[in-house]
């Protein structure tokens, strides 16, 4: 009986862990992605004012590439992160095999990686 207490705690804790680890990669993984999306937005900006001078049609593929600016701005990334860590955390056991996948796939990249250096 005390095998099943201690083995059902085991497991109780190792589902806390991997809540505060799916939420600790998806807030991370947020910001990465806020900081690409801040990239690209201002690059489409870049790329408009830089082509502005010339045509009709030139004008008009810069206004489409700034409105393409503004619409990659105003993608709400948090709203998204939310969304991943809530799924997280209602589906444990989904959560747990994406980040053994995960772990899996990274751990095989840089075994490569490591091993193709030497």
């Amino acid at each position: 009986m005390t095998n099943l207490k201690e083995t059902a705690e085991n497991a109780i804790e190792m589902g806390k862990q991997v809540k505060d680890t799916v939420a600790a990669f998806s807030e991370t993984a947020a910001n990465k992605v806020a900081d690409v999306r801040d990239g690209a937005a201002n690059a489409l900006h870049t790329a408009a004012s830089s082509v502005r001078k010339g045509s009709v049609a030139i004008d008009t593929a810069a206004g489409k590439l700034d409105s393409a600016g503004s619409f990659v701005e105003g993608c709400s990334v948090k709203s998204a992160a939310d969304r991943v860590s809530e799924f997280g955390k209602s589906h444990l056991t989904g959560s747990l095999i994406m980040a053994m996948a995960i772990g899996f796939l990274a751990g095989s990249a840089m075994g490569r990686a490591l091993q193709s250096r030497a």
